[in-house]
């Protein structure tokens, strides 16, 4: 009898051995094999992944960001362009114990948490969470509450211990008593549960698991929990307040975007190809996505990436790699029918609207649209060839990247003699946009581009430019011309164009051509208002006229002599085209009478300035209004104003101008801007002198409404003439003679929702790119003269 055992008092006085503690009912003996096991598993798990021994080429390290909001007082700039701290501490040192981490699909989670698992159980555990878990959600049935969970972990736990027993056969555990000891390790505290695919539970599970583990019951005691998924919507389930109450007792993270050094040493040679940097450009994911890197990487490595020049080639050079990796002794066949009906299952879900891209509330698919594909499913399970293009799950399965989906679905179009139809029907629906993209790489370009130009889907086509062969020059050119006027910062694809020549465009293509296709891209059902001020400024210099020198001095008249806008001007006193109730809302103007106003701070009566009799409107331009003008318009920042009679913003100079001439107004000069925000007698702000920082006069950052405001709300702030919001809320553009001549910006006025009250004073100047679309950029119109300024010199002559 060893020492260990001991003796202890029998009944009758008598000593007996102490009964040896069976080691499943030690917490350390548990956590001790636990670990040892599930490190060899997790281990393996990375190497099949990542290939062995080659891990620092292979993994891309991922930098975690801290995107909580600010607790303390914030500037509203820096609500609005956050700028995530890294979190550089041990995430168990972050002072929480519910960590939620969001990334979208192929960018990495299931590798980053297995990698982190591996790097816990290298490490001598830690002094309370002790049993790092890795789970994911994806293997609970539907139905698979916190109480399954908990059902389900204690498995995977049990299953790891049980290893034990083939490296010692004499080993003899009882799962009954190894249960009730892993129950003790979670009702202790020592779990780090790292959890996956919260965004696979169906939706009400999803919203009851958050409800019991988030918000009510403190279902996970005091384990750590890491909680990892795709951005999730709990649908109709869920409100606002539920939401944010939840994402208030979980510190939120993110990944950073990748750095350009580790795609770098990722891509190897790859990262060397011109033509992979060129397509990037104009689809930023294909170097932005670890899932789609890899792709980039695999066909590097086997020779295969030199000649591909679009991602239709890229995509089935890659998926035709992976089938005969998986299944060495198969045809082309073979392989052609694997590709050929996942194509079909592909288009049908984009048919039905199922594009995993724009599936929020229930990602993936049910499996029973798989049934009769004989190379996809085999007795209800996936056949193994596809793990690395789909990931299923218990109850569903869904594509690792969305992309994929679209090539699949690229690829079926591509293969149907009806593929121009097809195109046709649905080029106008953004949730298409990605499988024509792919699909320009696979079809007769001029054909694919003659169809997206006609109907007026020119972003698409242009963003399309990568992907497709050559293109005739005349096409390539009218392409370039209509999107030359895009804001930098948003396409960057797009800088080039503006080299483009007018009058280069006209030369190449047919006139009769050119002079049917702008007259359809100003009709309202093929309207985008982005790219009409390249088709006023084609048609004006096909009769020889420059429409920048038209601007610049006010000159307005040719262009309603013209035939061609005759329709476009007749637009705004059609009933049948525009609804007359917006318009007597929103479009009122007020009279702003002849006389001498103080012009900035010029406040010397012969400095004075005299502005001949004019009207402005009343309100900035709102989103109704704007809307009449471009049914087609879609607001790029809905979260600073989405209603109807917020003002519109996002709107650029060039698109400011068309909108103007449309309604048959123009944009204000500085001046005319100014004497009707400020009147005759020189005030500071529309209302009058400052009286301190009060609320309801003016929407500034000030007040941290920290989003624009409806333009009839602050009454108070008027001005001398009645005029809304000519302080705040939103900048306005305002023309300038000669102004191409001289500055390649544009002046705007106002101040904003995002900017100090000092800044909407009515003298403060700011400018802008002309291109750019800001979010705090509006706009209001003027009735006026050619030039409303009268020399004062002139007046005494009279």
């Amino acid at each position: 009898m060893s020492e260990a055992e001991g003796l202890v008092p029998g009944f009758d006085g008598e000593e007996v051995p102490v009964a040896r503690e069976r080691p499943e009912e030690s917490i350390e003996w548990v956590v001790e094999i636990y670990r040892k096991h599930q490190l060899k598993r997790v281990s393996l798990w990375l190497d099949e992944a990542l290939a062995k021994g080659r891990r620092s080429k292979t993994l891309i390290p991922l930098v975690l960001l801290d995107v909580n909001p600010i607790m303390h007082r914030q500037s509203l700039l820096e609500q609005v362009f956050p700028a995530p701290r890294i979190i550089n501490e041990d995430l168990l040192d972050v002072n929480r114990l519910k960590i939620m981490l969001d990334a979208d699909s192929g960018m990495g989670k299931t590798t980053f948490l297995k990698h982190y698992l591996e790097t816990l159980l290298q490490k001598p555990a830690h002094g309370v969470y002790c049993l790092p878990v890795y789970f994911h959600f994806g293997n609970l049935p539907e139905g698979g509450r916190f109480d399954l969970f908990r059902e389900a972990v204690n498995r995977e736990i049990i299953d790891v211990v049980l290893l034990e027993q083939v490296e010692d056969p004499e080993l003899s555990l009882d799962e009954g008593l190894l249960g009730n000891t892993v129950n003790a390790i979670f009702n202790y505290s020592k779990c780090q549960f790292l959890l996956d695919g919260f965004d696979q539970l169906h939706p009400q599970d999803r919203f009851q698991f958050f409800m019991e583990s988030f918000l009510e019951d403190n279902a996970f005691r005091s384990n750590f929990v890491l909680l990892a998924s795709c951005g999730f919507n709990f649908g109709s389930l869920s409100t606002d307040a539920v939401v944010k109450r939840g994402e208030g007792t979980a510190f939120q993270m993110a990944f950073q975007k990748i750095d350009p050094k580790d795609i770098n040493t990722y891509l190897g040679d790859a990262s060397k190809n011109k033509k992979i940097k060129d397509l990037a450009l104009f689809t930023p994911e294909l170097l932005d996505v670890p899932l789609l890197l890899r792709v980039l990487r695999e066909l590097s490595e086997n020779e295969l990436l030199d000649g591909l020049n679009n991602r239709m080639e890229i995509y089935s050079t890659w998926f035709r790699l992976k089938l005969k990796s998986a299944n060495p002794s198969a045809d082309d066949t073979w392989v052609e029918n694997c590709l050929d009906q996942l194509a079909e299952v592909s288009y049908q879900l984009m048919t039905e609207d199922q594009q995993q891209r724009f599936r929020e509330v229930e990602p993936g698919y049910e499996k029973t649209i798989l049934e009769g594909k004989d190379t996809l499913l085999r007795e209800g399970n996936f056949a193994p060839w596809w793990n690395d293009i789909l990931q299923p799950t218990i109850r569903r399965w869904q594509f690792r990247h969305p992309s994929f989906q679209e090539y699949f679905a690229s690829r079926y179009i591509q293969k149907n003699d009806g593929w121009k139809e097809i195109v046709l029907k649905n080029c106008g629906n953004e949730k298409w946009h990605e499988a024509i993209k792919i699909l320009a790489g696979g079809v007769n370009g001029k054909e694919l581009f003659d169809i997206l130009i006609a109907e007026g889907a020119v972003m698409l086509a242009g963003n399309s430019l990568a992907e497709v062969g050559d293109l005739p020059k005349e096409q390539d050119l009218l392409i370039r011309q209509l999107l030359k006027y895009q804001c930098k910062e948003t396409f960057p694809q797009f800088a080039q164009c503006r080299q483009v020549r007018v009058e280069e465009v006209i030369r190449c293509n047919e006139t009769e051509y050119l002079q049917d296709l702008l007259l359809r891209l100003m009709k309202r059902e093929h309207r985008d208002s982005r790219i009409l001020f390249s088709v006023v400024e084609l048609i004006l210099a096909k009769h020889g006229m420059n429409f920048h020198q038209l601007l610049d001095t006010f000159d307005f008249e040719p262009l309603k002599k013209l035939e061609e806008f005759k329709e476009f001007f007749d637009e705004v006193n059609d009933r049948g085209q525009v609804n007359k109730a917006i318009f007597k809302k929103f479009s009122e103007r007020v009279t702003i009478p002849e006389g001498k106003f103080i012009y900035q701070e010029e406040e010397d009566e012969e400095d004075r300035v005299l502005l001949k009799e004019y009207s402005i409107m009343k309100f900035p331009v709102t989103n109704a209004l704007y809307q009449q003008f471009d049914p087609q318009h879609r607001n790029r920042f809905p979260r600073y104003s989405l209603d109807s009679d917020q003002p519109v913003i996002g709107i650029n100079y060039y698109a400011a101008t068309i909108f103007a001439l449309w309604m048959g107004l123009r944009l204000p000069t500085e001046q005319e801007w100014e004497k009707a925000a400020r009147g005759t007698d020189g005030r500071i702000y529309p209302w009058g002198d400052p009286m301190g920082y009060e609320k309801g006069f003016a929407n500034t950052c000030d007040f941290m409404a920290c989003k624009t405001n409806s333009v009839t709300d602050l009454e108070p702030g008027m001005s001398p003439y009645g005029c809304y919001d000519m302080a705040g809320n939103v900048w306005e553009w305002c023309m300038q003679k000669n102004a191409s001549r001289h500055t390649t910006q544009r002046i705007v006025r106002g101040g904003s929702w995002m900017n100090y009250l000092v800044h909407a004073k009515c003298i403060f100047r700011n400018s802008f790119d002309p291109a750019e679309r800001h979010l705090a950029v509006g706009l209001r119109c003027v009735e006026a003269p050619r030039f409303t300024e009268i020399e004062i010199d002139d007046e005494d002559d009279d």
